[in-house]
């Protein structure tokens, strides 16, 4: 996190985050739940300090609030999601890939539901 320096976030394969402090080395200072499967990434938002995004091989991305134990929202890409990233200029908009060589732009500000674009870059996806 960039103004809270010693807290950082993980995620598992059972599906959990944890919330962890660089102080209390011995136990999670949070756990959240809802992935149901590995999670591959879990990132920080920029521009908010209690927002993170994650994504899973579940099919999901997830968007949080670090003071809530559940997600805020859920998007399911129909395909296992490997890597999700927030922009770095605008913090409603984030991009994701999926297994199948897809990336998926979303902005919150424009659509909440569905990503504003899509395209196959990968004519053959790798496995995850």
């Amino acid at each position: 996190n960039q103004s809270l320096v010693h807290l950082f976030i993980v995620g598992t394969e059972e599906g959990n985050i944890h919330q962890c402090s660089l102080a209390y080395s011995g136990q999670y200072l949070e756990t959240y739940e809802g992935h149901h499967m590995t999670v591959y990434t879990v990132k920080w938002n920029p521009f908010h300090d209690r927002v993170f995004i994650s994504c899973s091989a579940d099919w999901t991305v997830k968007i949080w609030d670090r003071n809530f134990k559940y997600p805020l929202m859920s998007f399911d890409l129909d395909n296992a999601v490997g890597d999700v990233c927030w922009s770095p200029y605008s913090s409603t908009v984030f991009s994701a890939v999926t297994s199948d060589g897809k990336v998926h732009v979303f902005d919150l500000a424009e659509n909440k539901h569905e990503p504003l674009c899509q395209q196959k870059v990968a004519k053959r996806a790798k496995s995850t």
